[in-house]
């Protein structure tokens, strides 16, 4: 373990000393650099300038680290660099409080510019971020409190009928004292139509902003409005299944659809729910954007596992942090995980099934024409259960208890290689903990936090000899140049990378102190818009899929 310990001190070390703003002496970072070459990583805009992103947003689970470090190692330098990163943004923010953040708009460390690449650019956006409000708040409440306010005020765009966007602008001001005093409507319709789009991807980060600053600083009206703003999904559910919801609202028909498929705006949701567009002929009204339960491009952000993965694991950890004031918000999230897990999962293969929130199986129709949802004949699959899920799974049942969701999380901890958990009592420990020195389990820092979940709430040697097994794989997988990334063909480091965090969790865990530790709530954030390729030609991508995935030839 003292090795371990060791090289992630260096790492630490070696961002301290190598990849802070070398050019204005800012205590800013960047956001990944080379392995071999050890230069910042590049974004090529299509007018041909050269950034070198720092954006705050991919550095949560970075300053997460170093808070850890920190805490196990007690030298404060590593949480002070992070403090003084979050201060100069706070700092530099516009009238309104809001930050630079979000795929859309960073900083170019060469010039201390924001800038954004083309598509989209410029706006805030906040999807599955899960920022670390906590150390916002010891670096500067006030300036959390109105980010906060800041971040609601940009993205709500109409309080009655809780229309939001997941793109804000910045500079918008209000009142900060009487911020949360607005009127609610009571019984809103569920699947109304409005404006906008309300994608729990950032309906999510909301309720987590305002639950949070209850949390730090016991602000009651915020907690009322995340409640507030969670039941529009829990009531835009299936009435017959629970299943659900991606949003809550149809998208407002403000004209007629293009005719021609070829046009650039055919798939946009000006003309009504792109869902009842693609599917409604076929699958009648139950065919809703609300209500799509499955994914059909890999690349994709949305889907199922957004409500299930990301959104279930920020909820159940909210309540936790919320504890007697969270149970509504953790009983409204066991009871989705409960119906999803009853109709989309398959316990006999850990696939998800496709479907509508109806609960009917899909596996293998297909698209009947082109649309938003993908093309015409494309056939709709089964898709492997994403470790985040488990992950949500795991976390929501160390709180609940729930028998459903036991089950179901044993079935998933057998398919990823982590030993039969079903099986598993205290009377058997010893031999399980040999057994669990023998798993073939993935290497993805997210196991070890299940993993390690399970202990905390267990107490079970069984689960912490697992966690070693898991760690020290895990280690030898991604350590590589002074540096974490996948694997040692991978081209790039991402400082935002979950595994240096997930080691430093097992050492608390083993050490007996899993409070020095900042949780983990999300894989953070990305850069998403047009960039140039070294040959010429433009590519939409995200930087977390394209820059940070690729590999030696």
């Amino acid at each position: 373990m003292q090795a371990v310990l060791d090289y992630l001190i260096q790492y630490a070390d070696t961002l301290l000393r190598d990849f802070r703003d070398p050019y204005h002496n800012t205590p800013l970072f960047f956001d990944g650099c080379n392995a071999q070459s050890k230069q910042a990583v590049s974004w090529k805009n299509v007018d041909g300038r050269i950034w070198q992103p720092s954006n705050l947003a991919s550095q949560q689970n970075l300053f997460r680290f170093f808070v850890g470090l920190s805490n196990l190692t007690q030298d404060g330098k590593y949480k002070q660099a992070a403090q003084d990163a979050i201060q100069w943004h706070f700092d530099h923010a516009d009238a309104s409080g809001l930050i630079r953040w979000g795929g859309h708009s960073f900083i170019d460390l060469k010039t201390l510019d924001s800038v954004g690449p083309e598509n989209k650019n410029m706006v805030h956006e906040l999807k599955h971020h899960c920022p670390f409000y906590e150390l916002m708040y010891e670096t500067d409440a006030a300036a959390t409190r109105k980010l906060i306010k800041a971040i609601w005020n940009t993205h709500v765009t109409d309080w009655q009928q809780m229309e939001m966007s997941r793109h804000g602008q910045y500079g918008l001001d209000f009142e900060e004292l009487s911020f949360w005093d607005k009127p609610k409507q009571d019984n809103l319709p569920p699947l109304r139509e409005m404006k906008g789009l309300s994608f729990v991807n950032i309906g999510n980060d909301l309720v987590f902003s305002a639950g949070m600053l209850y949390a730090l600083d016991g602000d009651k009206k915020a907690l009322s409005w995340a409640e507030h703003l969670m039941s529009q999904y829990v009531n835009s559910r299936h009435p017959d299944t629970q299943l659900g919801c991606y949003q809550y609202n149809q998208p407002l028909k403000t004209g007629d659809a293009p005719t021609d498929e070829h046009h650039p705006q055919y798939t946009f949701s000006f003309w009504g729910d792109r869902a009842q567009r693609q599917f409604g002929p076929e699958y009648g009204e139950v065919a809703k954007e609300a209500w799509v339960l499955f994914k059909v491009d890999e690349e994709a952000l949305n889907g199922p596992e957004g409500i299930y993965g990301d959104c279930a694991l920020a909820q159940t950890l909210l309540a936790r942090e919320l504890g007697e004031q969270g149970k509504q918000l953790l009983d409204w999230t066991t009871q989705g995980l409960e119906a999803w897990a009853k109709y989309a999962y398959d316990p006999a293969t850990n696939e998800i099934k496709p479907m509508f929130a109806d609960g009917k199986d899909l596996t293998g129709h297909k698209i009947p024409r082109y649309g938003y949802y993908g093309q015409q004949g494309q056939e709709l699959i089964r898709r492997p259960l994403p470790v985040h899920v488990f992950l949500a799974y795991v976390a929501n049942w160390c709180e609940s208890r729930n028998q459903v969701l036991w089950s179901t999380i044993c079935a998933m901890a057998q398919h990823f290689g982590l030993g039969d958990w079903q099986s598993r009592s205290e009377s058997k420990q010893e031999k399980e903990k040999e057994q669990a020195t023998k798993t073939d389990a993935l290497k993805d820092p997210l196991l070890l936090f299940a993993t390690l979940e399970m202990y905390r709430a267990t107490q079970h040697a069984f689960y912490l000899a697992l966690a070693d097994r898991l760690a020290i794989d895990l280690f030898e997988q991604t350590a590589h140049h002074g540096l974490f990334m996948p694997s040692s063909e991978h081209l790039y480091c991402r400082f935002d990378e979950v595994t240096p965090l997930a080691l430093l969790t097992w050492m608390a865990h083993k050490n007996g102190n899993p409070e020095q530790i900042p949780i983990y709530r999300s894989r953070g954030g990305y850069i998403h818009g047009d960039i140039v390729l070294d040959n010429g030609k433009v590519k939409n991508i995200m930087d977390v899929k394209f820059i940070y995935e690729q590999k030696r030839s």
